[in-house]
Order: C-alpha cells, then structure tokens, then sequence
C-alpha cells in the first residue's frame, strides 16, 4: 500500500506540473548570423509562432497578445498547427491570426492537422474551410510547396513553404525525404537568396539542408512533449522515444535550425520541464 501512495502521490505531481506548464509560456531569443543574410536585414526580428492548436491563454488570448507587442516583431512566420483535430471550432486560431494580420507582415504553413483536415473535410466538420474563410483577405500570405520574396529596401530574402502528404506523420512513420522530393514539391533551390523553409517537421533536417535551405524554422514535436532538463525530449508526436530533433537550435553543414517547443497542446496535453514558447529570431549579417 505505500508503494502505492507513493506512486499516486507521483502521478499527481506530474498532472499538476503538467496542468500548469499548458497554462504558461515563454518567449525564447535566438540570433542567427550568416554572411548571407543582406543588409538590410540585419537586425530584424523574425517571431516564430507553431502548435497553437486552438489554444486560449485566458478570455481571447489577452496575455499571449500581449506578449506578442511586447516583442515587437518585424515579420511574423506562423508553422502550422494552428488548428486542432479534436476541437470543433477554429475560433480562437481566427482571433489570433486576426490580430496578428492587423499588425504584422504574416506568413502561413499548413502543418499536419491542418494538412489532414483540409483533405478530409466532412470528417473534420468543415474545419479548416471554415478557418481559411474566415481568414480571407487579411494581411497574410498562406503558403504551400512555394515561396514568397520579402522586400526591404534594395535588399530580399525568400520564405519557402513546405507542406508534406499526411503518411510524413503517422505514429512510427518511417517515411524517408530527401532532396529531389522536396524539388518535385517546390522546385529548384536558389543559393544565392537568403533561404529561411517553413517546415513543419523537423525530422528530415538533413533533406532540408540538402535543398538548400539557411535557416529552417520548425516545430511539431512539442519539445518533445516531458523534458529531461538540459538534455532532450522524451517523446515525439510520431511516438518515437528521445527524437533527435524536439527544441532548440541544430546545425547541419551551412543549415541551421530552430525548433520550438510550440505554443500548445492537444488530445494528451503533457509537458513536464517543458513549457509552451514564443520563438523570436533575430537575423545577423556577417
């Protein structure tokens, strides 16, 4: 019977912890220097928001908003998974793009849910046809396998969208990407622009980079949903233990990338030593 109690006093922390982890977030900083990123650019402050997933921090978002002014962003770089499977509306995901449109430059991937739910519509209620309706005509470019060049001054850089088939994402997916599958998808990198890719997973960084891609800018793993502090997550969305690649910055050869912890949850909302973020990025010339 003790081993018992200690094992439900345990339990009990872990949900609590858990609990109150879904309901906070944090603002992460990085600087990214590269000899290719133009003049012009140097300084901006690129904020990265993924895995939302139809979250509310309090009435409309009121404390999320507010830290997002605080931040001040140039441009904001949404990842996808805005919208959530289980959920049945798309009205919280609406008011955040909306407020976010009406101040920012806004660029929009689709990531898996909304991928998975714009293919199967009646399964999903109409969902994500609802969402891209209520959505139309804001200040914000919706991307898929394309890109956008964003001026500033004499100077530019490209966002690249990556939107991949749903079988990319499925529990123990052992699907491989490589170069020319992200070619036939998008088409041909050009090495001379500054590259930043909208990649929702961040498992194919080796493709990624193989393209061509500067800096990547991922999520979906949610950090690896419990934390070893200091060390790496325990479990990927694809429920694969300790995924190479949950939060924080990697590198591959001239690539670099960032992977946030996301900013929500869904269906089994765990984090422990791992709470929801605000990604924000600021670009360095060399």
């Amino acid at each position: 019977m003790k081993i018992f109690g200690i094992i439900l006093a345990v339990a009990a922390i872990f949900v609590i912890w858990s609990y109150i982890e879904n309901h906070i977030f944090t603002v992460h900083y990085y600087k990214v220097k590269d000899k290719k990123i133009p003049d012009s650019f140097h300084g901006v402050k690129l904020m990265y928001l993924v895995d939302f997933h139809n979250t509310s921090y309090e009435r409309f978002n009121r404390r999320l908003k507010k830290s997002i002014e605080k931040q001040s962003p140039d441009y904001v770089l949404v990842g996808g998974d805005f919208l959530s499977r289980p959920d049945r509306d798309c009205a919280s995901a609406v008011d955040l793009l909306v407020f976010l449109s009406e101040r920012y430059h806004v660029y929009f991937e689709n990531g898996n849910h909304e991928t998975k739910m714009k293919n199967h519509p009646k399964m999903y209620r109409n969902i994500y046809q609802d969402f891209m309706s209520l959505t139309k005509g804001l200040n914000c470019h919706f991307l898929s396998n394309e890109s956008c060049r964003i001026n500033r001054d004499k100077d530019s850089i490209v966002i690249n969208s990556l939107e991949l088939n749903e079988r990319y994402f499925v529990h123990h997916c052992s699907e491989n990407l490589n170069k020319s599958d992200i070619i036939r998808l998008m088409g041909k990198c050009n090495s001379d622009d500054y590259n930043i890719l909208l990649a929702h997973s961040p498992n194919y960084f080796d493709a990624y980079s193989d393209w061509g891609a500067d800096l990547v800018l991922s999520g979906h793993n949610h950090g690896g949903m419990a934390r070893i502090p200091f060390v790496m997550g325990v479990l990927s969305t694809e429920a694969k233990l300790f995924p190479k690649y949950s939060k924080g910055m990697y590198t591959n050869k001239d690539s670099k990338m960032i992977v946030s912890a996301g900013l929500g949850s869904h269906t089994i909302k765990v984090r422990f030593f791992n709470p929801p973020e605000i990604v924000m990025v600021t670009l360095i010339g060399e």
